[in-house]
């Protein structure tokens, strides 16, 4: 099949990362893609390296609705078979140019929204995939028919390019930490959303109990947001326990050093974090909620713990205390990362669903 994958963003976070898995492991079944994105940032150069194939197109501000037409090109020039968004703003523009060359259009939710276009949008040309059955619920909820929305969970790669060969004793070096330092991970966005905060509140408790424990922020952060983490952590004298990493292209090296990957999020709709840890053989420990319950059985493969610092505290301690427990419990999230949330599993899955929805309408 020709499929256009369109994204409206190009920074490093979840949305991005499945297009160009997606993207790639569709080509290697033998699928014609085109990734059409945004200008610069992040994602470009991610699908250069993947050989996707994409073209930029400026998605934002007066230039919005030019978008439109030039995506009617594309799909046009690309004979598409299929149309299928990513984000917001790329449904919008996906819908519009699916109705201006009648391709049918997918469109992936990422995240719970309650923005207008995942509640009205849906017609006999357009369908949702939802990445967790959490997500499928809360749309159905909201007005989106069944038979219009699926769920397909995301997919990380276990290819050989993904697994790290580097040594963990490098990173703790690179990030001037003791050569036995403990390390809990958060990797995303630096955010209160993600639960930052709900780290740094919980650190006194368990460098008093684990001496030897750091906590490593993988992601974007604004400054503001990382000053106040520092003031926080500063009054607690924690301060120096805390190093943040920034935007980083090598987050398999750096997740395969980290002991213990925490995600104290608000909510999540289907975490690439948490399946990109249980893939590295990693224990998670995660808030009780949204799509988490999901990827996650509780005490066998993580723990799932309310979102305060002190059940993160409790938690963490629990495992830095027990290597034993959190080998079982990575080897155990990795079995499971395999059988359900390879990037493999995630192409079929969504192979099927593009042919049904073009075979429907052949």
């Amino acid at each position: 099949m020709n499929i256009i994958q369109i994204i409206s963003s190009t920074r490093t976070s979840g949305a991005e990362k499945h297009l160009v898995v997606l993207s790639e492991w569709l080509q290697r079944r033998g699928h014609n893609i085109l990734a059409i994105c945004p200008p610069g940032g992040w994602l470009p150069g991610q699908l250069q390296q993947a050989g996707v194939p994409h073209v930029e197109i400026p998605m934002h501000g007066v230039r919005a609705p030019r978008a439109i037409l030039q995506l009617r090109r594309a799909a046009r020039r690309h004979d598409a078979d299929l149309i299928h968004t990513h984000l917001t703003r790329a449904t919008y523009m996906g819908y519009f140019a699916g109705m201006l060359t009648r391709v049918p259009v997918i469109s992936t939710v990422h995240v719970l929204t309650r923005d207008f276009a995942y509640r009205y949008l849906p017609s006999r040309n357009h369908w949702f995939v939802a990445v967790s059955d959490y997500l499928r619920e809360k749309l159905i909820s909201r007005g989106v028919p069944e038979d219009r929305v699926q769920t397909v969970y995301n997919g990380t790669d276990f290819s050989a390019d993904f697994m790290p060969v580097s040594s963990p004793l490098s990173v703790r070096a690179e990030l001037g930490l003791p050569a036995d330092a403990e390390l809990i991970g958060l990797f995303g966005r630096v955010d209160p959303f993600k639960g930052h905060p709900i780290l740094v509140q919980a650190a006194k408790t368990i460098v008093a109990a684990c001496p030897r424990a750091y906590f490593v922020f993988v992601g974007a952060a604004e400054p503001g947001v990382q000053q106040a983490l520092w003031e926080m952590a500063s009054r607690e004298g924690v301060d120096d326990r805390l190093r943040f990493t920034g935007v980083r292209n090598d987050i398999p090296r750096l997740m395969d050093s980290i002991d213990v990957v925490t995600l104290p999020s608000l909510t999540e709709a289907c975490s690439m974090a948490i399946i990109e840890a249980m893939a590295m053989g990693k224990p998670v420990i995660a808030t009780r909620a949204g799509g988490n319950l999901e990827l996650i059985h509780d005490q066998q493969t993580g723990i799932l713990a309310e979102r305060t610092p002190e059940a993160f505290a409790e938690a963490i301690i629990a495992l830095l205390r027990d290597p034993d427990r959190r080998a079982q419990m990575g080897n155990a999230g990795q079995e499971r990362a395999l059988s359900l949330f390879s990037a493999q599993t995630m192409a079929q899955n969504m192979e099927r669903l593009y042919q049904r929805i073009v075979g429907n309408r052949s």
